[in-house]
């Protein structure tokens, strides 16, 4: 009876550290937006003339976009490039006094995406 009892704590624990494993490889692999200009939540004065998007380690910005307070699309001129990157810049239009939100999604080395959004005011 004791050796069956060894047994099924043996493969409890080997259950419990596969799942530690995994789940530890899943929480490294994602690379998050780390911080941003105009910054994460910011009230800002003046119209930015780039947003600036700083992530936790290398990425591809596979697309990022800028949206108005009714979720409309304001048109960015950016081009994917598959170069690996921690921080992309990328050039504004004019825009008006209000709240606007930045959408990205990248993926990683590994072929993991990440998706995200933050908003950011113009007084």
């Amino acid at each position: 009876m004791k050796l069956v009892h060894n047994k099924m704590t043996a493969l409890q624990n080997i259950l419990v550290g596969a799942t530690m494993i995994v789940t530890t490889s899943n929480v490294f692999a994602h690379v998050s937006l780390v911080s941003a200009t105009p910054a994460i939540n910011a009230s800002v004065v003046s119209q930015p003339k780039n947003i600036m998007l700083n992530f936790g380690g290398e990425v591809m910005l596979m697309n990022v976009k800028l949206l108005d307070a009714q979720r409309r699309d304001i048109p960015l001129n950016y081009q994917v490039s598959h170069d690996l990157k921690k921080s992309f810049e990328v050039a504004v239009p004019k825009l008006k006094k209000g709240k606007y939100t930045v959408a990205w999604s990248t993926m990683g080395s590994d072929g993991h995406n990440m998706s995200g959004e933050y908003t950011f005011n113009i007084k």
